[in-house]
């Protein structure tokens, strides 16, 4: 059955999806294994299509600085809204850091952390080396102004600062949130 899914995906989104998650890809269509397929559409994993001007802030980081989002224009920016006491936050916590890691230099993401304490995050992640940006947004001012309601949810922001995308809930697995990145790039390509 995963072999016939694969093979209905439209080409151009298999070309860019082999690109963007080879091993993924490779292992879900070719073994048989659990590794699930690249998803066909935005839809299909939940993310609902918008077109806003993603509202600036500057936020202190996760070990010092500042962040703001309108320094980060010129590449896509997946914004994640979480807390500590979410169970789905962290457990795709991993997954974000994957993607930042492998997305470097085309994306950015940023996990905003909403109200918790600097202390508090900075022992969740110990000492561990992490591939995304931590703002920490003390008293919930940035989540009110993108009307988050349920954490986590998610923003894919283009490099001009336009929210293409919004996702409430996690995302299943590393290769939907690549799949995010690449649906947000050939988004601005249009």
């Amino acid at each position: 059955m995963r072999k016939r899914l694969c093979a209905h995906l439209p080409r151009a989104l298999l070309a860019l999806s082999l690109l963007a998650v080879v091993p993924l890809a490779a292992a879900g269509c070719s073994r048989g294994d659990d590794t699930p397929a690249p998803p066909a559409s935005p839809e299909e994993m939940g993310l609902m299509e918008i077109e806003i001007a993603a509202p600036d802030f500057t936020l202190p980081m996760l070990g010092g600085g500042e962040l703001t989002l309108s320094n980060l224009q010129g590449k896509v920016v997946l914004l994640n809204f979480w807390y500590l006491d979410c169970p789905p936050c962290r457990e795709e916590m991993p997954y974000l850091d994957a993607v930042g890691k492998a997305y470097e230099g085309t994306a950015r993401v940023v996990a905003l952390n909403i109200g918790d304490s600097e202390s508090a995050v900075s022992r969740y992640f110990g000492d561990a080396t992490i591939h995304m940006e931590v703002p920490l947004d003390f008293d919930g001012r940035v989540a009110a102004d993108y009307r988050i309601g349920f954490p986590p949810t998610t923003f894919l922001i283009d490099s001009q600062g336009i929210a293409r995308y919004v996702k409430i809930g996690p995302f299943e697995n590393y290769g939907e949130i690549a799949a995010a990145i690449e649906f947000t790039l050939m988004k601005e390509n249009e």
